[in-house]
């Protein structure tokens, strides 16, 4: 049976980011998005606040918004799609309006990190962002150098409340570079597969495979569970995940 696909971080709004460069390219992704099985999209364009304030990326991003959803063609996909915007870590990001940045009109927002070393003062703004009511969802956990060496980062990111997702091209990839990740998720500490997915050249979406390949390696369940966390963020439902974490540990040099 077809999974019903939820595709929660993607660069495919034209002419905003790095992604889909003008319409024709959003909706070529959007067409292998809705061939591989994608039923829900949600538009999340790189927002960095030391390049625009709130409002001027919310304005650029509702117009490319509109833009793409006034298209015959989009119209004809039947895709459910909703806006939101993937947020640079910055320390003053617990004073930030996050209203117009969450999913949807919801309390979760989608936080990217810097790559090649761990924020100052990170706890510190996720715990002020927690207890303004929003959840943090961390993009791509795989791609951060100083988690993969440290993976508590991880466990007590998600301790506090925190959830993530890896890409898809991450399971995709040779098993050397997806071995930690596989353990974040059997360890509980990742909770959805996205395709971060910027054009059909450069990250194309890989949803339906990354899938396949993740019930190949851990099962149907594995899937499930990604399938209805992915369905309640997008719905804006309420997802406590935190009583199946696991703590990693360390095993004659090796994380287990």
């Amino acid at each position: 049976m077809a999974r019903k696909m939820i595709d929660l971080h993607c660069h495919i709004l034209p002419g905003i980011d790095d992604g889909a460069k003008d319409l024709e390219c959003s909706l070529s992704l959007l067409r292998e998005q809705k061939r591989q099985g994608v039923q829900s999209i949600m538009f999340t364009p790189h927002f960095n606040r030391e390049k625009k304030s709130v409002e001027e990326f919310v304005a650029l991003r509702d117009a490319a918004y509109r833009k793409l959803i006034e298209n015959e063609e989009f119209q004809s996909m039947n895709i459910s799609v909703k806006t939101a915007a993937e947020i640079y870590f910055a320390a003053n990001l617990d004073q930030m309006d996050l209203s117009k940045l969450s999913y949807g009109d919801s309390n979760y927002v989608l936080l990217e990190l810097p790559f090649h070393f761990k924020p100052h003062g990170l706890m510190y703004v996720v715990d002020n962002v927690l207890n303004r009511g929003y959840i943090p969802i961390i993009a791509h956990v795989e791609r951060y150098d100083y988690i993969a060496k440290e993976p508590d980062i991880l466990y007590e990111l998600a301790e506090r409340g925190c959830l993530a997702h890896i890409n898809a091209e991450t399971l995709i990839k040779d098993s050397s570079k997806s071995s930690m990740p596989m353990k974040y998720i059997k360890w509980g500490l990742v909770h959805f597969l996205c395709t971060d997915c910027h054009s059909m050249e450069k990250r194309p979406p890989k949803l339906e495979e990354a899938y396949s390949i993740l019930e190949k390696k851990l099962g149907q369940d594995y899937c499930d569970d990604m399938l209805e966390n992915a369905a309640c963020v997008f719905n804006g439902e309420p997802l406590d995940l935190t009583d199946n974490i696991r703590k990693p540990k360390k095993f004659l040099g090796s994380w287990i």
